[in-house]
């Protein structure tokens, strides 16, 4: 039986760097099929582009990520901007030839990369253009020893303004942002700092907010990244999607996107 537990991935930028990645106890035969989808928000020439990844796998259990899991909490963490993700072991299932995608008015599909690769991807590493905020569609055909045939969708996360940060003399600090539109989405925040020792950026305060417009830094957390002299700032709206899809075995459907401040740029 799955285990349809919800939890934030711990850091911000870990998030990015291990591609959203679950976690899931691989099975070698039985278990439960899950569709994991990742996608951000990139710039191009005044517009946002954005390049859908999908994978399938059959699973004995998993965690799977929801922005309903935020925290309203802040702490300490290691930061390495060269950190490897963790790989994903389980099984590698199939949802068919390809993945049918529908959003902003545009349609495209997510094909398998290889027979030895499962991974659904765009034929270009430029992605499509889109509008962030906007419903994405999955039209997954299915495939008679993987994923089942069924149409999912997701919100996708919006833009958002995040104000200049004021560091206060002493006690808590505040950050204000221009909040959801609803209750599904969470605000991660990665307050980046030297912690003394070596060179560089190699610290971190993660903060985990659900998405009202405004969170709170502990003053001894806020101390910390106040008195270093190197400092940086990652902010990301998280939106998710977790859908159930019954069957005589149930499988599992989990989106989700991303919308960074500072934006990258797309290919």
């Amino acid at each position: 039986m799955l285990r349809r537990a919800s939890s934030l991935l711990p850091v911000a930028g870990m998030l990015l760097a291990a591609g959203a990645c679950d976690q899931l106890t691989s099975t070698s035969s039985g278990g439960n099929p899950v569709m994991l989808v990742t996608l951000n928000a990139r710039t191009r020439a005044g517009a946002y582009t954005t390049n859908p990844v999908g994978n399938f796998y059959r699973v004995g259990s998993a965690t799977f990520s929801s922005a309903g899991s935020a925290t309203d909490s802040c702490r300490v963490l290691a930061y390495d901007p060269n950190a490897v993700p963790t790989p994903i072991t389980a099984t590698p299932i199939g949802g068919g030839g390809f993945v049918a995608i529908k959003m902003s008015g545009r349609t495209d599909t997510l094909r398998k990369v290889s027979t030895t690769d499962f991974t659904y991807r765009l034929s270009t590493t430029a992605g499509i253009l889109f509008t962030p905020g906007d419903t994405i569609t999955f039209v997954i055909p299915g495939d008679v020893a993987g994923f089942p045939g069924v149409t999912v969708q997701g919100r996708t996360a919006e833009p958002f303004t995040f104000n200049p940060i004021v560091v206060p003399s002493a006690g808590p600090m505040t950050l204000t942002w221009t909040a959801a539109t609803d209750a599904n989405a969470a605000m991660l925040v990665s307050l980046r700092y030297n912690n003394g020792t070596g060179t560089g950026l190699n610290a971190q305060l993660f903060c985990d907010f659900k998405d009202g417009g405004t969170g709170t830094v502990p003053a001894a957390l806020t101390a910390l990244w106040a008195g270093s002299s190197m400092r940086d700032v990652l902010a990301q709206r998280l939106r998710t999607a977790l859908i159930r899809v019954s069957g005589a075995t149930d499988s599992y459907f989990n989106m989700i996107s991303i919308f960074d401040l500072p934006t990258p740029v797309s290919p």
